[in-house]
């Protein structure tokens, strides 16, 4: 790729993150004036409440950024992205953000979301946006036919929901974007595609800018305005550039750079699924939906410390992950994309195995603690007659002289 597609690509990525960072104020004002705030519950354990429109600052970054590149550029790199594939990625793209926006402002129900997140992707799937064959080792390739565009459908929705769903820690979501966006650009650039190298970098871009306002404490959360439209752009991007790719990694490569939110969800929502496995099918089915505290950043914080390290580990795991595709991508081993694969299974898997051993480990402490006290009392009761409560010493009155 021409060198200088990957300096204008940075260039855009500067302005993204500039905008971004410029924008935050505002938009907080504007989220308190909304009441568009997060309040600490069970799950969400900030001191207060935090504004969380930050998805509105870094769409407006991203605006910026490519939209500057499309009036300035478009002649060199436009050309790896169709202007009706355009189309519909920025009309899908804008409606993701409206759901998230609607949802941190008056709430949307989950399976509103899900259907309108179908729909967006059915949008770029119905232009061509879409796996279409997978090497697998001993069968060598497979045509996935009719079954390509149900998949490209679950990847692009569950993307979207792995990223939502891995916000929940100060600049955890920010920065694990930011790391993936750049890690999907080079394997972009690999390709030669221009416009996913610039809409990548657009994206690490706006994810750094806001990443300055949202680092612990946050002073405002992206929301879902942020997390679903970031999520969105992940999946359809990783999609668009395995198009061209070899089959050998057309698939590996995606799931490798996103897979710490993409394996934890999945586990998250087995674990879901298997608890009271005895429970009607539906209702089983229906809790692998439900939030709560088993995310991999959950487990992790049972350790104790403070929150910015637990991220620190997060983002060293997606680097690390990340890398592991690039090397994929470049060598085009399907037998070493599918061993990859299996580590980076069983990393999430053991880290989130020893976040619930912890777990437990504090757990019995607490009780064995709440035990010995209530066995200790008992004990005392049973060893020693109760004494009669005595009656509480009569209050002495200061002598008056009464005047008759």
């Amino acid at each position: 790729m021409d060198r200088s597609i990957l300096l204008y690509a940075l260039g855009a990525a500067l302005l993204a993150g500039l905008v971004t960072n410029l924008v935050v104020p505002t938009v907080t004002r504007i989220a308190i004036a909304l009441r568009a705030l997060d309040a600490p519950d069970e799950r969400k354990l900030q001191p207060g409440a935090v504004p969380r429109l930050g998805g509105l600052a870094i769409v407006l970054g991203i605006a910026a950024g490519i939209g500057v590149a499309a009036i300035t550029h478009w002649a060199r790199w436009g050309a790896s992205i169709e202007r009706h594939d355009l189309l519909s990625l920025a009309l899908a793209t804008a409606m993701v953000f409206l759901v998230g926006a609607a949802d941190d402002l008056v709430g949307v129900t989950p399976g509103k979301k899900f259907l309108l997140e179908l729909f967006s992707a059915w949008l770029l799937v119905r232009v061509g946006w879409s796996f279409q064959v997978l090497r697998l080792p001993g069968l060598g390739q497979v045509d996935l036919g009719a079954a390509a565009a149900p998949l490209s459908l679950l990847w692009i929705v569950g993307v979207t929901n792995a990223i939502n769903l891995i916000d929940g820690l100060d600049g955890l979501a920010s920065g694990v974007v930011a790391i993936i966006s750049t890690s999907l650009l080079c394997y972009a650039a690999l390709q030669g595609s221009a416009g996913t190298v610039v809409l990548m970098a657009v994206t690490a871009g706006a994810c750094l800018g806001f990443l300055r306002h949202n680092w612990e404490p946050a002073r405002i959360f992206m929301g879902d305005s942020g997390s679903l439209t970031l999520g969105f752009l992940l999946g359809a991007m990783s999609l668009h550039s395995s198009i061209k790719a070899p089959a050998a990694v057309a698939i590996l490569v995606p799931i490798l750079a996103l897979g710490v939110p993409v394996i934890d969800t999945l586990l998250v929502m087995a674990v879901r699924f298997l608890d009271r496995s005895r429970g009607p099918l539906a209702a089983r089915f229906l809790r692998m939906f439900r939030a709560d505290r088993k995310h991999l950043h959950h487990l992790l914080s049972h350790f104790g410390g403070r929150r910015a390290r637990i991220v620190g580990v997060i983002y060293a795991v997606v680097v690390c992950f990340c890398a592991m595709a690039l090397v994929v991508a470049v060598t085009g081993a399907n037998l070493l994309g599918v061993a990859l694969l299996v580590v980076e299974f069983a990393v999430i898997f053991g880290m989130r195995q020893m976040g619930l051993a912890m777990e437990a480990r504090r757990i019995a402490k607490l009780r064995r603690e709440g035990i010995k006290i209530d066995v200790l009392g008992h004990e005392q009761a049973s060893l020693e007659p109760a004494a009669p409560a005595e009656a509480p010493p009569a209050k002495v009155r200061p002598f008056r002289r009464v005047a008759r």
